[in-house]
């Protein structure tokens, strides 16, 4: 079965305050944006960290020490994989990045975590569809790879990522009308 992730992107504790009291207890994990300046407020739920940073080695222990259950950095090293086990770790590709650069780095992570937008760092991007070649491509190739998609998911193509296969979908601001158009598919 399919999560719906819901995506906090704050500039402000406050503002990431406000998009944690939006978020229903049902939702058992949030995914966090992390941009290069640090807005963190004890979310007290479980949450992954989505390191948008240029030096994911630098900040990934405080957000273990945080408790996230799950990183997602955009390049991989010794260092980040030194923490598999004690948290997952998945590999972030952005749209524009060819999969084959990425292939060899698939079986030492624990999930793929791709980007569905052009563009990182903000919400409202548009759904890039080239994304469902590349859930195809990876699927392929590695059939038992757990993949996030991440960008531009939405209540006209969440059953689609779904039917391809993909195991979480992390939603921004509308991820609402996500969760319960899955659950109304669900009955």
């Amino acid at each position: 079965m399919s999560e719906i992730i819901p995506a906090v992107l704050a500039k402000t504790p406050r503002a990431f305050e406000e998009a944690l009291i939006q978020i229903p207890p049902e939702l058992p994990l949030i995914h966090i944006d992390v941009l290069e300046h640090d807005v963190w407020v004890e979310p007290k739920r479980a949450f992954e960290a989505h390191l948008m940073v240029k030096n994911p080695e630098e900040v990934m222990p405080l957000w273990i020490e945080r408790g996230a259950k799950r990183i997602i950095a955009h390049q991989i090293s010794e260092n980040i994989l030194h923490w598999r086990g004690k948290v997952e770790v998945g590999l972030g590709v952005e749209m524009q990045v060819p999969l084959q650069e990425i292939f060899d780095n698939i079986p030492y992570v624990d999930f793929v975590h791709l980007m569905s937008i052009d563009r990182i760092g903000e919400q409202g991007y548009p759904f890039d569809e080239r994304i469902f070649d590349r859930i195809k491509s990876v699927k392929e190739k590695f059939p038992k790879t757990i993949i996030s998609i991440d960008g531009g998911v939405g209540v006209e193509n969440f059953q689609r990522l779904i039917d391809l296969g993909v195991e979480r979908l992390v939603v921004g601001h509308n991820f609402k009308d996500v969760w319960s158009q899955m659950n109304k598919s669900k009955s």
